[in-house]
This record gives structure tokens, sequence and C-alpha cells, in this order.
């Protein structure tokens, strides 16, 4: 497949509306994740705030405050608003993906061996305001 992009606005939607995470990240992988040249595409980057919004999304999943994220890959289409990427959390190999225009975004948590869970979350980056009614001294 030479036009991957073009599947872009369905995983978007697949993302939206979501209730079994695992069929968006199989669509991924089979339109994005093995495509040479779709991985050809994009430029690497740092994101600080996605960074930390994925390991805050993995905290409870792994039952630590404490997360280490190591060989992190950050990779921006910016015609598309798009960000997908790969690190280690923990120990677990975490795939992503991102949408800034919807401010939505994937990450899969494939488990080290001695395990047989697949951990799925969608996040938001998404920064909220004070609550209404309350003071800051």
């Amino acid at each position: 497949m030479k036009q991957p992009l073009k599947q872009l606005p369905t995983l978007k939607m697949k993302l939206i509306t979501a209730t079994e995470f695992n069929e968006v990240f199989n669509y991924f992988f089979d339109y994005f994740g093995e495509n040479e040249h779709f991985l050809q595409l994009g430029e690497p980057t740092r994101h600080e705030l996605l960074e930390k919004v994925l390991a805050h999304s993995v905290k409870s999943i792994l039952g630590t405050d404490l997360i280490v994220i190591r060989n992190g890959i950050f990779i921006r289409l910016q015609e598309q608003r798009f960000i997908h990427g790969g690190c280690n959390l923990n120990g677990y190999i975490a795939n992503f993906f991102y949408f800034d225009d919807i401010d939505s975004g994937m990450l899969v948590l494939a488990s080290p061996p001695y395990e047989q869970e697949t951990k799925f979350v969608r996040f938001s980056l998404q920064t909220l305001g004070q609550p209404s009614g309350t003071q800051s001294n």
C-alpha cells in the first residue's frame, strides 16, 4: 500500500468511537505500523507534554508512581497533525499515536514475556483549568 495517509481519517474515527481498543490498534498496525512508506514520513520531534501524559496514563495500570521512559521515538506528521512512535515504559514495549487536532490518542503496552496481557489506554493532553468555585491563595 503506497497511500497510508488516506487511512488516517478512518483511524481517527475509530479512535473516537471505539469501545474495543484492540480493534483500533489492529487497524493502526495493519495500515501504518508495517507500512514502509508511512514509516518514512514525518520528522522526529520532542513533545514533553505527550511524554508526561503517556507516563501518567500508565501509573495505575502498572501500579507505580515511578515511570521511566526509555528509547522514545516521536514522529510528527505536521500537515496531518499526527504524532506516532514508541518507547519503553518500565520494561513494557509501548506504541502510541496522537491526533492533536482532536486532542486524542491511544497507547498500547505489550507485556514482558512472562505476562500474557496487552494493555490499552485512550488519552487526551487537555489541560484542565481550576474548578469553578475554588480560589488559589
